[in-house]
């Protein structure tokens, strides 16, 4: 099922196009899943007899943690030969989610990343550089690979530092940068330090992703650099980027919609929201082999849009993600949950009593980690000393997490508990409190 040049459809063909599609992805997923075809038969209902949207909604939704509890392979419709991609991605508990790709599915998202650059203007002519940490964020291959599909140039600078990028940035010309919100706000703040003016840049557009940002900080970002600033959005059980991204309008991101179908619910009573309410998006995959997702909950809290924009597409809209309904954070654009740091910590030291997280942020954005844990006086520690306890928990998460986090023993008593939400706390890096 090759990506649809969506502007060109109406609304209407668009919807006649999903449902021709769910039926094949309901086919798929019955023939080939068992979890799904075991749901299926209790529902007593075939996939052809889903002729309507609101017929999908008998169907119980898809969660994380039915994902994980088929780890690794349980939920794939193709046997492991025909899988050329493989991506893990962690769940809120359990073991974490393994999602395949097919040579199909891979060649698909590229698709859809090609049709998001192009509908940001972005062209053969153009000198892309892609600030990812590859290895911590897969979807920088598809943005790779659509900008080769495109005919555009690319910078490598994949993992150096601010300074080092703003260097490839003057010296290549780079027109497009393409990074996290993280990222991109110390790339500012390293010219600001350096004093480089954004007028002697040659770049022309900045693209986000894969986590959101606060509109202050994009904001602050645009006036920075004074280029536009646009976001993608992606989900890691599925596609990111490529599912959804802004186009130059800057009124919403659009939908892949020949390939995913949309719903907005309650997140509390999974019921359908009013049209122009946020809710919980929820997703249902029409075009992947690998891995076909059913009412899949993203756990990301939006607002859906189906009014045409004035770029000229008629796909549907949601707004940027306002939060989410879990408690997934991201710190430099690594998301992670705090069970799963806390089933770390166990798994190292079964001393250690309670721990925080101590997330700082510049702009909104999480730009640095701090885990403060307490211990048993009465067990000795696993290491030499104290010291040398500290650098194994902080050697251990950075594997764990490829994360560089700060790591403090302390008394039951220096743990904060104001602003305390699942073990979280946030703190500003304008704060007294957080100066280095």
């Amino acid at each position: 099922m090759a990506a649809v040049e969506i502007p060109a459809r109406g609304r209407e063909q668009i919807r006649q196009l999903q449902l021709e599609r769910l039926q094949v992805s309901l086919n798929r997923a019955y023939l080939h899943v068992e979890f799904y075809r075991q749901r299926m038969d209790e529902l007593g209902i075939q996939p052809e007899e889903v002729g309507t949207f609101e017929s999908l909604r008998r169907f119980p939704f898809t969660t994380s943690r039915d994902l994980s509890e088929h780890y690794p392979y349980g939920l794939f419709a193709m046997p492991l030969r025909n899988i050329v991609r493989l991506k893990m991605t962690p769940a809120n508990e359990g073991k974490p989610v393994v999602v395949g790709f097919t040579k199909h599915d891979v060649a698909m998202w590229q698709q859809l990343m090609v049709r998001l650059y192009r509908s940001l203007g972005v062209n053969d002519r153009d000198i892309v550089q892609l600030a990812f940490n590859f290895s911590l964020f897969p979807g920088a291959y598809t943005l790779m690979q659509a900008a080769e599909a495109l005919g555009a140039t690319l910078a490598p600078s994949a993992t150096v530092s601010a300074t080092l990028q703003l260097k490839i940035m003057r010296d290549f010309r780079s027109t497009v940068l393409a990074t996290t919100p993280a990222f991109a706000l110390h790339i500012v703040s390293a010219m600001e330090r350096q004093g480089i003016d954004p007028a002697d840049l040659q770049l022309r557009l900045v693209v986000l992703g894969p986590e959101p940002i606060l509109e202050a900080a994009r904001e602050h970002l645009e006036v920075s650099l004074g280029v536009p600033v646009r976001m993608l959005y992606g989900v890691a059980e599925m596609v990111e980027p490529g599912l959804a991204g802004e186009c130059l309008a800057k009124d919403g991101l659009h939908l892949a919609e020949d390939q995913f179908l949309a719903e907005i619910v309650h997140p509390a009573t999974g019921e359908p929201v009013a049209p122009g309410l946020e809710g919980e998006l929820t997703l249902t995959t029409l075009g992947t082999e690998a891995y076909p997702l059913i009412r899949y909950r993203t756990g990301d809290i939006t607002v859906l849009h189906e009014g045409p924009c004035v770029c000229g597409q008629t796909s549907a809209r949601i707004r940027p993600i306002l939060r989410r309904t879990d408690n997934r954070v991201s710190v430099r654009g690594i998301s992670f949950y705090p069970e799963q740091i806390g089933a770390i910590l166990q798994e190292l030291d079964s001393a250690i009593e309670d721990f925080r997280l101590l997330i700082h942020l510049r702009h909104g954005v999480g730009e640095r980690l701090e885990v403060l844990l307490t211990r048993s006086r009465d067990v000795a520690f696993p290491s030499d000393s104290r010291s040398s306890y500290v650098d194994l928990i902080r050697s251990h998460l950075r594997r764990q997490l490829g994360l560089g986090a700060r790591v403090q023993l302390v008394e039951d008593d220096r743990l904060p508990m104001e602003g305390l939400i699942n073990k979280t706390v946030f703190r500003n890096l304008s704060s007294a409190y957080d100066t280095p």
